[in-house]
C-alpha cells in the first residue's frame, strides 16, 4: 500500500514539475512592430463597473489610430446601454454592440463575444472583463508579446477582496491557476485560461468554428475555447510585466465567489480528454492524501511515511509558485502559503464535488 502512495506522489510531483519546468521554457521574444488590436468586451448590468475600464482603454499608451474598443451590451437592464453611448460619442474608436435577446446556440457570454468578434476589423482580438482595471500600458504588453508566429497570449490577474488575509489566500490560489497557465504555454498546451486577460488572433477563432460546438454549455467560453484552439496554435506566451497585470474593479464577496468557483467546477465534464485525465488524478490523489492523513489518527501509517508524501507534495508546489511568483514580482503572496497548504485540497475537493453535481447561479 505505501509503495502505490509513492508511486502516485511521485506521479504528482512530476505533473508539478512539468509547470515549472514549463515556465522556464516560455519563449522571451518580443515584437518591435505595431499591430492592430481589437478589444473586445462583453457588459450586462455593469453601469458601476464600465466607466473605470473603459476611461482606462480610452487613455492606453497606443496610438489611437491601431486599435479600436467594442463593447457588446448583452441585455443589460440597468444604464450599461448609455454609459457605452456616451463614451462612444466622445471616442470615435469606440463601438457598441446591442444584444436584446439570447441565441439558443450560444448560452451565456458566448453570443455577446461572437458578435464582438464578428464586428471586429482587426486580426489580433483582445479581451478583458467589464469588472476589471488594465494598466495604461496592458495594449503595449499585449503587442510585445505578438510575435509572428504567436497565436495565443495570457496575463495576470488580481482580485480585490474585503478581508486582507482572504485576499492573499485567495491570490496565492489564483496564481496557482495562473502558474498552470503560463507552464502549459511553455509547452504548448493550452490547458486552462482567464477571459479578463487574455488575447488570440481572429484566424484562430475561425479555425476552430468559433464556439460551434461548445456554444449551449453556459460556462466555458474562456478555457473551453482555450482547449480548442491549442492543438492549431502555432506558439502560446504569456505575460509576467507587472503593466500586464489586470485588477478587478469590485471587492468580492462570499457568496459571488462561491458561484464562481462552482462554474469553474462545473466546465471539468467538458474539458479534453488529457486535461481530464491529469484534472482527474490530481483530484483522486487529494483524496487518498487526505485519507494518509486521516489515518495518522487510526495508526494506519506512521508519521515519517506521511511526512515523507508532504515533502514529496510540497517540494514542487512551492517550486513552481516560487518562480511564477518571481516572474509577477508578487512574491510576497508566498506569506501565506502554509496556511494554503491547509485549506487547498479540502476547498479543490468541494468545489470539484459541487461544480461536477451541484448547481450554479449565472450572473443576473
Amino acid at each position: 500500500m505505501e509503495f502505490a502512495i509513492y508511486i502516485l506522489a511521485l506521479v504528482y510531483f512530476t505533473i508539478i514539475f512539468y509547470f515549472f519546468i514549463g515556465i522556464l521554457f516560455l519563449n522571451s521574444k518580443k515584437n518591435k512592430k505595431i499591430n492592430n488590436i481589437s478589444i473586445i468586451i462583453a457588459a450586462r448590468n455593469e453601469e458601476k463597473q464600465l466607466p473605470n475600464l473603459l476611461n482606462k482603454l480610452i487613455n492606453q499608451n497606443y496610438p489611437q489610430e491601431n486599435y479600436e474598443i467594442i463593447v457588446v451590451n448583452d441585455r443589460s437592464e440597468d444604464n450599461t446601454f448609455s454609459i457605452i453611448e456616451e463614451f462612444q460619442k466622445k471616442n470615435s474608436n469606440i463601438r457598441l454592440v446591442n444584444l436584446e435577446t439570447e441565441s439558443r446556440h450560444l448560452l451565456g457570454k458566448k453570443g455577446a463575444l461572437d458578435a464582438g468578434i464578428r464586428t471586429s476589423r482587426y486580426g489580433i482580438l483582445a479581451f478583458t472583463d467589464a469588472d476589471c482595471i488594465p494598466t495604461l500600458n496592458w495594449l503595449q504588453q499585449i503587442n510585445a508579446h505578438f510575435t509572428e508566429n504567436t497565436d495565443i497570449i495570457a496575463g495576470y490577474s488580481y482580485v480585490q477582496y474585503k478581508s486582507k488575509l482572504f485576499k492573499l489566500l485567495k491570490n496565492l490560489e489564483r496564481s496557482s491557476i495562473f502558474a498552470v497557465i503560463a507552464g502549459g504555454f511553455g509547452w504548448n498546451w493550452g490547458i486552462t485560461i482567464t477571459a479578463g486577460n487574455m488575447a488570440y488572433r481572429k484566424g484562430l477563432y475561425h479555425k476552430v468554428n468559433g464556439f460551434d460546438d461548445i456554444g449551449t454549455i453556459r460556462s466555458g467560453d474562456d478555457v473551453l475555447m482555450i482547449q480548442k484552439m491549442s492543438k492549431y496554435a502555432r506558439n502560446m506566451s504569456f505575460m509576467f510585466h507587472p503593466d500586464s497585470i489586470i485588477n478587478t474593479g469590485r471587492n468580492e464577496t462570499a457568496g459571488s465567489q462561491v458561484q464562481q468557483e462552482t462554474r469553474r467546477g462545473s466546465k471539468w465534464k467538458y474539458y479534453i480528454i488529457p486535461v481530464k485525465i491529469m484534472t482527474l488524478f490530481i483530484f483522486l490523489y487529494y483524496l487518498i492524501f487526505t485519507g494518509c492523513f486521516l489515518s495518522l489518527f487510526l495508526n494506519v501509517f506512521s508519521l515519517s511515511f506521511f511526512l515523507n508524501i508532504l515533502l514529496i507534495k510540497i517540494i514542487p508546489e512551492f517550486l513552481l509558485m516560487t518562480l511564477f511568483l518571481i516572474r509577477i514580482k508578487k512574491l510576497k503572496l508566498m506569506w501565506v502559503f502554509p496556511i494554503a497548504e491547509l485549506f487547498y485540497i479540502p476547498y479543490f475537493i468541494f468545489f470539484g464535488i459541487k461544480g461536477t453535481w451541484g448547481k450554479y447561479k449565472w450572473k443576473e
